[in-house]
């Protein structure tokens, strides 16, 4: 007998909708018989229209975006555009490939240290600033280890007033949360697609600008790097750049059609779905008798609609025999909301808890 899933992973990979696939389907089957004319008209028209509807879709000039393979790629181009002299600010809890380029290439680290494993304290992100007169604050929006979401506006303010360049790993938020580039103090914001966008792999954007550009001339380039000067192709340092010389022109249709989607469904109707459902689960489980623990406390303050619970005593297993889908990630079960999960999936879940002794 089959059983219907219940999909609550988002944070680890979302689910895509039938109308993003059909489109990039539409591309490839178009490139069967049309080879090289197809992509050269994918090149010349939707190529920038994408680039446009990114740049509307987080309020962010054009000529600021990159279309990425992904956050890792991205990453390490623009810390190979460094000095390497800056002194960074990183949260020791953040995902390793957020830590990683800077640790490698030896430079001077500061670690803000997580509050009961959950929280980033912002406050001492100040204190730290100023003691080690940080040059660059690097932290993810949303964490992928407790779903603890940072104050991007409070902490790009605090940057801005110190002279300190803010990089933002936003692939745990984009598509749930409402980002406005034009309102926000980030010099450096990257994201993958393949989570919260639900736009597949393969894929991620960059939002760079033109100050940081200024001060740090990428290093690297590809295809789009490239302009056409008098008879000659010459090297023009830009947010282009950090764009690969072939581009995913499948995934790079899907995103479009994600996000093409997501302004459909309108992304703070998606957030305030999503803060809901997490709130009701909050209020399931502090109703609950449960021998349980659960990373940070019950309020939405700081929270993304991502929840970890203890997996001791088989729990990931029992509820892995109830057929809800989430993830492993440090001793803990990842609980994950996104628009497409109801009130019904988050009762089953809290069921399921009830059941398990």
């Amino acid at each position: 007998m089959n059983h219907p899933t219940i999909y609550l992973n988002t944070a680890a990979c979302g689910l895509l909708p039938a109308e993003t696939i059909a489109a990039a389907n539409q591309l490839y089957t178009e490139l069967e018989t049309k080879g090289s004319t197809r992509a050269e008209q994918w090149r010349m028209h939707e190529e920038g229209a994408i680039r446009n509807n990114i740049a509307s879709f987080l309020n962010a000039p054009a000529d600021s975006i990159a279309m990425i393979p992904n956050f890792s790629w991205a990453l390490n181009g623009v810390v190979q555009s460094l000095k390497g002299s800056e002194r960074v600010l990183l949260y020791r809890n953040d995902y390793p490939s957020f830590i990683e380029p800077f640790r490698i290439n030896g430079f001077d680290i500061t670690l803000t240290e997580p509050v009961d494993n959950f929280a980033v304290n912002e406050e001492e992100i100040k204190q730290l600033i100023k003691e080690h007169k940080i040059d660059i604050v690097a932290l993810s929006h949303v964490q992928w280890s407790s779903g603890y979401k940072i104050d991007l506006q409070a902490i790009g303010d605090l940057c801005k007033e110190y002279g300190v360049l803010f990089i933002v790993d936003a692939t745990q938020s984009m598509g749930a949360q409402a980002i406005d580039l034009g309102v926000l103090n980030i010099d450096v914001f990257i994201a993958s697609n393949y989570k919260w966008m639900n736009a597949g792999f393969g894929t991620g954007v960059m939002s760079i600008k033109k100050s940081f550009l200024k001060k740090y001339v990428p290093v690297v380039g590809g295809h789009n790097s490239y302009q056409v000067v008098g008879s000659e192709w010459k090297y023009v340092p830009s947010a282009l750049s950090y764009e690969p010389g072939h581009p995913n022109m499948y995934g790079l249709t899907v995103l479009n059609a994600a996000i093409e989607h997501k302004m459909k469904l309108g992304v703070p109707d998606i957030e305030r779905h999503n803060r809901q459902l997490t709130q009701y689960l909050l209020n399931q489980l502090k109703a609950l008798d449960l021998r349980v623990s659960m990373l940070g406390d019950y309020r939405m303050d700081h929270r993304a609609s991502i929840i970890f619970l203890k997996d001791e005593d088989g729990l990931g297993e029992h509820i892995k025999r109830h057929h809800i889908t989430v993830t492993h990630r440090n001793g803990y079960l990842r609980i994950s909301m996104h628009y497409y999960n109801s009130e019904n999936d988050i009762v089953t879940l809290i069921n399921c808890l009830k059941d398990f002794k």
